[in-house]
């Protein structure tokens, strides 16, 4: 059976039944073994030998924008494309480094290689092209995630990927290949023939361990130990001199580890392979290499102290904080150094207050080791070094205090952060930690309300390091607090400029251009934002709100469901399922739809309100009018008052309905005044007996209607009230009557 050329494929073993695809060849094909260049291996590859040259030749212009992804994964293309934009992070090493970047950015990155391979391939291939990665058993969670995100995104027609490897118990690919995927037979690769005499275990040793040719790998454990070690170490040396970077994070840390000298030149390889992956955010890819270089060092001695402490940070930052606990405890057994419990410390308060689930976060205890690491801190040896530490620590614990409230205590720790940096440091020294606490303190003031003095801090920070993509997005925010829409936008599309696809900008700016009455641009922003995240809920319920506005209705009810798979008691979901049955006239399920919205939400005004239409559109007025208590009691609106005035109207409580209709006539945004509510203010009043009341609210109501045409309550009103506006309902019985 043949392949569509618009089906992507997850390569697998023949099974012998006949009923896999067939696989095409492929115009391309990478190995993404982790073993050859660690992080976004298969991925580096395609770029540096076949995208990024082609690009260049063909259309240049689509290079620039992507940049900052094309260096993170290739950054052996440095000398061949723009310089991407420069920030105080990228260039701050050592301890100088104090600001690592989250683990959702090998997201980021992904989605912009994503959009790159798909313009590259419509600029260069436009017959289409298909892209093989293989060896995606041994490859780093980078190039999994990278083709989980090109297997939902990428056109097959466009570009089709087949994945050799992975399954779908992978969290990173294994959903991809299950919903994009179709099952197809590996092809038999044949073989190598290696002519007679061919050094079999030198071609594992070029390898770089990776050849799977039983013969190969078993020549390889015949030889020597000694003999081994040397040719290994002989091989990380040849790969070191290519001054290739991203060797460093693969091959030559492998043949290091197994060297003639592990203990010391494999675990510095390593750590040094470490610490480039966590520069880089690159946190599951330096777990792997800390546990690795960890194994071939002690306890007892100061690199393992230090790769336990690698281990525990990234453990933290991929969101595993119970696990991380081990290892700073480890840490803490094993040292009595002041600097090994001074960072233990610190990151055992982060723990607390950031990285643990948030049930489990204790902001007390985070707050005990954020004292713990400021007194350690406080207690350096070196005056300058003393400052320093002495400043993080106190952003840190400034963290710590905002997340207990405190807020004018958390203004103070960055200030008092801010001054000891000044004390101690020149204007060019540490300039990244410097501008966090700007920017930390800009944080503070928008929490604290201080808008003007928050701005200015932004604005400080910005100057400092104008090219840094987050700045711009929490200015935005600020910006659009403050009514200055046109500044924020700027600062949105700023932002969105100088990252890669940064799905937060879509789905704020999304927010405010709803807020500016703009709903077909906060549309195409609700759709990237859901190109980048489908699972997202809260712009699933925004586009659907858009949608049910516009009448697309299956469109709004896919959005609904979907987002209902993603998290099944949104109570917000739940409430649109309940308007779309009920649009439906699916009564029962659109009841069913509110009720459970309000049991995850009582709180839910939307819910009530529509659950009080539906009850009265079913004559279950007394049930209309509770359900209408409860919303206004949530929040008074004069639409709801106008609909709890129309219910009590029929149930004869024309006291209650008259307070509302005043309320909602008072309240209302229209002008000049809703003649529905004139009309109905009216009835109530003439019922109370109120005729002069009635007569002016129907005048005016007959007044607005002159222009349009009749009123549709004229008759009701010359039954009842002719005589009170005589010449002024057309045909009235005394409409000659003279006043």
């Amino acid at each position: 059976m043949t392949a569509s050329p618009r089906t992507h494929l997850h390569l697998v073993a023949p099974s012998g039944t006949g009923d896999l695809l067939s696989a095409p060849e492929p115009g391309i094909s990478v190995r993404c073994h982790r073993q050859l260049r660690g992080p976004y291996t298969g991925a580096g590859a395609l770029l540096r030998d076949h995208v990024v040259p082609e690009l260049l030749r063909r259309a240049p212009g689509l290079v620039t924008p992507r940049v900052t992804e094309i260096l993170a994964l290739a950054p052996e293309l440095a000398a061949h494309v723009p310089a991407p934009p420069s920030t105080l992070t990228e260039h701050a090493g050592g301890v100088e480094r104090t600001r690592y970047y989250a683990a959702s950015r090998t997201r980021r990155l992904a989605h912009g290689i994503a959009e790159l391979l798909t313009d590259w391939a419509t600029a260069c291939r436009p017959s289409g092209v298909t892209v093989e990665f293989r060896d995606l058993d041994h490859a780093d969670p980078t190039d999994l995630e990278l083709i989980g995100i090109l297997l939902r995104r990428c056109d097959p027609a466009i570009l089709t990927v087949l994945a050799e490897g992975g399954t779908a118990a992978d969290p990173h690919l294994g959903p991809a290949l299950a919903a994009h995927t179709r099952p197809a037979a590996d092809r038999q690769r044949p073989r190598t023939s290696w002519p007679a005499g061919t050094d079999l275990a030198q071609a594992f040793v070029d390898s770089d361990g990776t050849d799977p040719d039983p013969a190969v790998r078993r020549a390889y454990a015949e030889l020597p130990a000694g003999e081994r070690a040397r040719r290994h170490t002989a091989r990380a040396a040849d790969l070191t001199a290519r001054d290739e970077p991203t060797l460093l994070l693969g091959a030559v840390p492998y043949h290091a580890e197994h060297g003639a000298d592990p203990a010391t030149t494999g675990v510095e390889t390593t750590y040094h392979a470490v610490v480039i992956c966590m520069q880089l955010g690159f946190y599951e890819a330096a777990l792997h290499l800390a546990q690795r270089a960890r194994h071939l060092t002690r306890p007892d001695q100061p690199r393992y102290v230090t790769l336990t402490h690698k281990i525990g940070a990234c453990l933290a930052y991929l969101d595993r904080g119970w696990e991380a606990l081990g290892y700073f405890a480890e840490q803490q057994r094993i040292d009595v150094g002041a600097e090994v419990h001074l960072g233990a410390a610190y990151m055992l308060s982060m723990l607390y207050t950031r990285h643990l689930p948030k049930a489990d976060q204790d902001h007390e205890v985070a707050l005990a080791w954020a004292n713990t690491a400021i007194a350690l801190a406080d207690h350096y040896p070196d005056p300058g070094e003393r400052a320093f530490r002495g400043a993080f620590m106190r952003n840190g614990r400034a963290l710590v205090e905002l997340h207990r409230g405190n807020r004018e205590g958390a203004l103070t720790l960055v200030k008092e952060a801010a001054r000891r940096m000044d004390a101690a440091y020149g204007p060019t020294e540490h300039q990244l930690h410097r501008s966090v606490l700007k920017y930390n303190r800009g944080l503070v003031l928008t929490a604290l309300g201080e808008r003007s003095d928050a701005l200015a801090a932004f604005d400080e920070v910005i100057a400092d390091d104008p090219e840094y993509a987050d700045y711009y997005f929490e200015r935005a925010g600020l910006r659009r607090s403050a009514g200055s829409h046109e500044g924020a936008f700027e600062d949105y599309q700023r932002a969105v400029e100088l990252s890669p696809p940064f799905f937060e900008v879509h789905v704020n700016r999304a927010d405010m251009l709803r807020d500016l009455g703009d709903d077909d641009a906060a549309l195409r922003d609700l759709n990237y934002a859901l190109e980048l995240e489908p699972g997202h809920v809260d712009s699933l319920i925004n586009r659907a709100d858009i949608l049910l506005a516009r009448d697309e209705v299956e469109r709004a009810a896919a959005d609904v469901e979907h987002g209902l798979t993603v998290d099944p008691g949104n109570a917000h979901l739940l409430c649109a399922r309940g308007s779309l049955r009920a649009d439906a006239g699916d009564v029962d399920g659109a009841w069913a739809s509110y009720t459970a919205a309000l049991a995850q939400d009582p709180d839910l005004v939307a819910a009530w309100a529509n659950r009080a239409v539906l009850a009265y559109s079913l004559g279950r007025t007394t049930e209309a009018v509770g359900d209408l208590d409860h919303a206004i009691a949530l929040g008074d609106d004069a639409t709801l008052r106008a609909n709890r005035a129309v219910a009590l109207q029929d149930l004869g409580e024309h006291g209650r309905a008259l307070a509302d209709l005043d309320l909602a006539l008072a309240n209302a945004a229209s002008e000049p005044a809703d003649p529905e509510l004139l009309y109905r203010r009216g009835a109530s009043r003439h019922a109370l007996g109120d005729l002069a009341g009635a007569a002016a609210d129907w005048r005016a109501h007959l007044s607005a209607y002159r222009a349009e045409g009749p009123s549709p309550y004229r008759e009701e009103i010359r039954a009842l009230a002719a005589h009170l506006i005589p010449g002024e309902v057309p045909g009235g019985p005394y409409s000659t009557v003279p006043a």
